[in-house]
């Protein structure tokens, strides 16, 4: 029997010593493959400066995230700000329309129909002053206005006189008046 015990007594250690040292091997072959240290103390001063770069890293990585999010979220204020600013203006332009429509619609106010009726008798005046005048000071004055200024007087005066003042007016002036005479 104790035969049986001592070679019992054997068997364990002559397994587990093994095993043992398969394991430690094949701990040493993985750390080499993974380019890791074979001894190395957890807490080394290479992985903790490691640590710390990558830390910093990070640190400055949240640090811009941070002042990126802010810009981004400024952008939008702004662009919310812009958008009901076009919609203010939007609105305004409308209403712009809807008042220009709607002035269109609406007759001539007295004061209007005054002011064309007081212009008339102003033109007719003016008219009867150059109807009377000598062509050719007529000619003299109405060639220092415009052609489009001098086309409401002179339609309203009667043709004989209207030859003579034109007549006496610069050749150029009075093609231009012809032309526009002509239209009306």
């Amino acid at each position: 029997m104790s035969d049986q015990k001592s070679s019992k007594q054997w068997i364990l250690p002559l397994l587990i010593i093994p095993l043992l040292l398969l394991l430690f091997t094949a701990y040493l072959v993985l750390n080499y493959a993974n380019g890791r240290p074979i001894f190395s103390l957890p807490f080394s001063s290479e992985e903790v400066a490691d640590q710390q770069v990558t830390s910093t890293k990070n640190a400055d990585v949240e640090q811009r995230l941070k002042l990126a999010n802010a810009e981004i979220k400024k952008l939008r204020t702004k662009t919310t700000d812009q958008a009901d600013i076009i919609q203010a203006k939007e609105q305004e332009v409308v209403r712009l329309i809807a008042e220009r429509d709607r002035l269109k619609k609406t007759p001539a106010t007295p004061a209007v129909a005054a002011d064309e009726t007081t212009t008339k008798k102003k033109t007719a005046n003016v008219t009867d002053v150059y109807a009377e005048m000598p062509p050719k000071d007529a000619a003299n004055i109405l060639n220092e206005l415009s052609p489009t200024e001098v086309v409401p007087i002179i339609q309203k005066i009667e043709a004989e006189q209207q030859a003579a003042i034109m007549a006496k007016m610069d050749p150029k002036k009075a093609a231009a008046l012809t032309q526009l005479l002509a239209v009306e």
